[in-house]
């Protein structure tokens, strides 16, 4: 058995939202998948507020639900919207952050966006600057892809990420992150009791 089998794998990912949950700073899913190597273990799900700032918490609560997290993967540090997770505070509760970039990041655009809409713009800005200056281009068995890491692991970056890619580019824990959040949160029923009870009630194991 090689090391990557006794590794813990966690993907975090957001779901859906209407555009109207920006102004009415309502919540949406978010979703935390577990991994042993390549099997699925657990389900966490939770929920974060659209444009909030709670993401870095959430997110932080879920890999803590989980207990010993070796490399928690990411899709950019934004969810919800502008909602920013910072990596570096991940760390407190594992010991890797691995940010996927799908798309290349327009800068500009982004900050002209968040000075319009945000009175802590800069240091919203500044968490998503900096992660991305960690980046790099790194090959993996399906494509060259985009990547910043934060904290260290024993494998090869390339490597540990070419293992996980079962039927796409993107690694699995995050992929089905992603598939549950985008599911659950397409329910409108769904979330309109998630913005009722709380985050304290919706919040589970599957």
């Amino acid at each position: 058995m090689s090391t990557l089998e006794y590794l813990r794998l966690v993907g975090v990912d957001d779901g859906f939202f209407p555009q109207y949950y920006k102004e009415l700073r309502l919540r949406t899913v978010l979703a935390g998948a577990l991994y042993r190597g390549r099997e699925l273990v657990d389900l966490k799900l939770s929920s974060v507020t659209v444009d909030g700032d709670d993401g870095t918490e959430r997110v932080l609560s879920i890999l803590r639900s989980f207990g010993r997290v070796d490399v928690v993967f990411l899709d950019g540090v934004t969810v919800a919207g502008f909602n920013v997770v910072n990596p570096e505070t991940l760390l407190e509760a594992c010991a890797a952050v691995v940010i996927v970039y799908k798309f290349q990041p327009k800068l500009e655009k982004v900050e002209i966006a968040l000075r319009k809409h945000f009175v802590d713009w800069q240091v919203r800005f500044n968490v998503i600057r900096r992660t991305y200056e960690r980046s790099q281009i790194i090959a993996t068995r399906w494509k060259p892809m985009r990547v910043a890491l934060l904290g260290s692991i024993a494998e090869d970056l390339g490597r540990l990420i070419s293992y996980l890619q079962l039927v796409s580019s993107i690694p699995e824990p995050l992929r089905v992150a992603d598939l549950v959040a985008s599911a659950i949160s397409r329910n409108e029923r769904l979330l309109k009791i998630l913005n009722k009870v709380g985050t304290a009630q919706f919040t589970g194991h599957t």
